[in-house]
């Protein structure tokens, strides 16, 4: 008997398919046919649905589930404080904020191995899925709302991008860490950010070559087809996605100098036809605005794999996937003036090989002399003081841009950074201007003051009777003639929260804006050729990354270069919104805390003083007397925090300051750490070893 196969069913006599072959060579050849017939109709019926039924292992991972935000919602997770929390009473006034100044394990104990999302899976790691914010480019509604036709971009590895494939996509899980905290200040739900899904290391950089150098079996993770980073040019690519899709902007009026060295030394001004008015009635087409991303660096900087991919993400997700709504550039400050960089092309030369191969040339080059040639009616030219000098330059020899956002090389987002930034911009763009100077000094906090809309009506409520006393239009005693926008009304009594919403903001901040004139912050008084001194109204916001617009920051340099006016760096811009009536918006994106404070008592610390003049008098959260370092230094976003970089490098699998050895038994228990959507601040160390630089100096 055929022991090969043998099937031996009632009423049917057994198959021996060695015999039948021999006997009937042209019978087996029908059946091999049928079935391999019968197969690739199930496979094409299975294609229809966007997967494949027999190729799981290549098609489905290159291929995975297309994710977009709002797609996976879990259940809410904003808690509002219990009654077994100890309440601000229970605190008393000496003890503000040490008593709960203990470390929150939470953020720590958890992983991809233990998601929201995955409590049923039965001990199998979760498989990421691709993320997908982008509009609906060209769909019906896109096509009758704006110019021309969006076009996929060539991308790193010799082909148009697909956001349906793996290597072109970061990846995201959906839920997050069982018992993850809460954002402390702002919230996802606030600005409109998706909260409902993490990223881990992997998921997050793995198509930027993060763990691209070793062979090791990853959960959850597939390597995709790898590049050669060196030879990748990533302002060729940016200029030819831009070229591609030159129809949906504005067309340009000038030509502008390339991105391959120093900045101009001189300006030399060119005619450039009246702007376009954007399109706002119905029916007309509009088109799609433009913003240069400006990522300061220096020239002696130690360039870090993390550093490649997180720059390489920037300019993929921002402006390749846009098709062009964005372009990157390196801001390069060369910090040694004796170097002879608008005269000797060999320094240039060498100044260029300190950049990696695939960013040099998207870099541009400046130093102290090339601020003081452009603005020499003002003494004052340093980083610390006048950060805004390099991209006021910028914005004068790259004029094709409506907005110029300004990032830091110790910045990380742990989630795509296109979906955070078109939440800011639309957020923006929706603040009514009546009481929004108030609102913007606010550190927002969901566990006291509720849901955004709750938070308003507060702050609304608060502000009764002391109209007279808010910001309603361009400020007087400045010495400068407003050009900005007038008020609809006399007085905001008379507007119905009306004004404003639709306006793009002209400046976007991170954190709140206060009023510094009373207050013992570290720069209140830096302030140049205002003729009332230190009696001119100013706001200030610390740290400058954010959003300016084209005009902002042509009104910026006109005042720079003719009048040598100006105010140290976190002052200037939200400062000369404030002289112009333009509008500047403090978006309140998720700030975590590493530390037990109640969200009672968080929001009373930091939201000290009057309602119209919270943290601008005495006792304002931003004196320098370091009351509270103990919990400003436990932020996840502040000017400086020790909490960022050891979130980070947890995220990124290393050691900390604390923890002196590896993560491996914590990621075998828990998986890799996977965080949501947040906006980290400062970031000094991304190497597994730590270098000299400190996050806290």
């Amino acid at each position: 008997m055929d022991q090969i196969l043998n099937l031996q069913q009632k009423g049917m006599t057994a198959l021996r398919p060695r015999a039948f072959m021999t006997s009937r060579p042209t019978g087996w050849l029908r059946i091999v046919i049928v079935v391999a017939g019968l197969f690739a109709l199930i496979e094409s019926v299975s294609r229809l649905s966007g997967h494949s039924a027999f190729t799981p292992g290549w098609d489905s991972l290159s291929h995975p589930p297309v994710l977009r935000p709002g797609d996976y919602r879990q259940q809410p997770t904003h808690r509002l404080p219990s009654d077994s929390a100890a309440s601000v009473q229970d605190v008393g006034a000496d003890d503000m904020g040490n008593t709960h100044n203990v470390r929150d394990e939470n953020f720590y104990l958890g992983g991809t191995r233990t998601l929201t999302s995955s409590q049923s899976s039965e001990g199998r790691h979760p498989q990421p899925v691709i993320y997908d914010p982008y509009p609906e480019y060209n769909s019906k509604a896109w096509r009758n709302k704006y110019h021309g036709q969006f076009k996929p971009c060539e991308g790193p590895r010799g082909r148009d991008l697909d956001r349906t494939r793996m290597e072109d996509m970061m990846l995201v899980y959906k839920g997050n860490q069982i018992s993850f905290p809460d954002p402390k200040f702002g919230s996802h739900e606030a600005m409109g950010l998706d909260g409902d899904v993490c990223t881990d290391r992997f998921s997050r950089f793995g198509a930027y070559g993060y763990g691209a150098d070793n062979d090791d079996e990853v959960p959850g993770f597939l390597r995709p087809e790898p590049v050669h980073w060196d030879s990748v040019d990533w302002n060729a690519l940016q200029t030819q996605c831009y070229e591609r899709n030159a129809d949906r902007f504005k067309p340009r009026d000038t030509e502008t100098p390339s991105a391959r060295g120093p900045l101009a030394f001189e300006f030399k001004p060119s005619h450039p036809q009246a702007e376009r008015e954007e399109a706002t009635n119905t029916g007309m087409k509009q088109y799609r605005a433009r913003s240069a991303i400006l990522i300061r660096s220096w020239h002696s900087m130690l360039w870090t794999p993390n550093h490649r991919e997180y720059l390489r993400a920037m300019i993929m997700e921002l402006s390749l996937h846009s098709g062009g709504e964005y372009e990157v550039f390196l801001l390069v400050h060369v910090k040694d003036d004796a170097l002879p960089l608008f005269s000797d092309p060999q320094t240039v030369h060498e100044l260029r090989q300190t950049i990696p191969p695939e960013f040099r040339n998207m870099a541009l080059f400046f130093n102290t002399k090339l601020l003081e040639a452009w603005y020499p009616k003002i003494e004052e030219h340093t980083p610390v003081l006048q950060h805004h000098q390099p991209i006021q330059i910028f914005a004068q020899l790259y004029p094709q841009f409506d907005y110029y956002w300004q990032f830091e090389m110790d910045g990380r987002h742990t989630g795509n950074i296109y979906h955070f930034l078109d939440k800011a911009i639309s957020f923006a763009r929706e603040q009514p201007r009546k009481y929004l100077w108030e609102r913007n000094a606010y550190f927002y906090t969901p566990g006291a003051h509720g849901p955004w809309e709750e938070f308003m009506e507060m702050t609304n409520h608060s502000l009764q009777g002391l109209s007279d006393r808010t910001i309603w239009g361009p400020v007087l005693g400045t010495g400068i003639r407003p050009l900005g926008p007038q008020p609809p009304t006399q007085s905001p009594d008379e507007d119905n929260f009306n004004w404003g919403v639709g306006e793009e903001a002209d400046m976007i901040t991170f954190l709140p804006v206060f009023n510094p004139k009373e207050t013992t912050w570290t720069f209140p008084d830096k302030i140049w050729n205002f003729k009332n001194g230190l009696e001119t109204p100013r706001r200030a916001a610390v740290i400058t990354m954010g959003r300016y617009s084209k005009r902002l920051l042509g009104l910026m340099h006109q005042a720079q270069a003719t009048r040598g006016l100006g105010l140290a760096s976190e002052m200037s811009g939200v400062s000369w919104c404030l002289f112009h009536g333009l509008k500047a918006v403090h978006v309140p994106h998720p700030i975590y805390a590493d530390g037990q404070w109640t969200p009672q008592e968080l929001a009373q610390i930091y939201n000290r003083g009057t309602p119209e003049n919270v943290n601008g008098g005495h006792d304002s959260i931003w004196n320098w007397d370091h009351l509270y370092d103990h919990i400003m230094y436990r932020l996840s976003y502040m000017f400086t925090t020790f909490t960022a970089e050891d979130l980070y490098r947890r995220w990124l699998g290393y050691k900390t300051t604390e923890n002196k050895g590896s993560t491996k038994a914590s990621e075998a228990q828990y998986g890799r750490h996977c965080f949501p959507s947040m906006f980290l601040h400062t970031i000094k160390n991304t190497e597994y070893r730590f270098g000299p630089d400190k996050a806290v100096p």
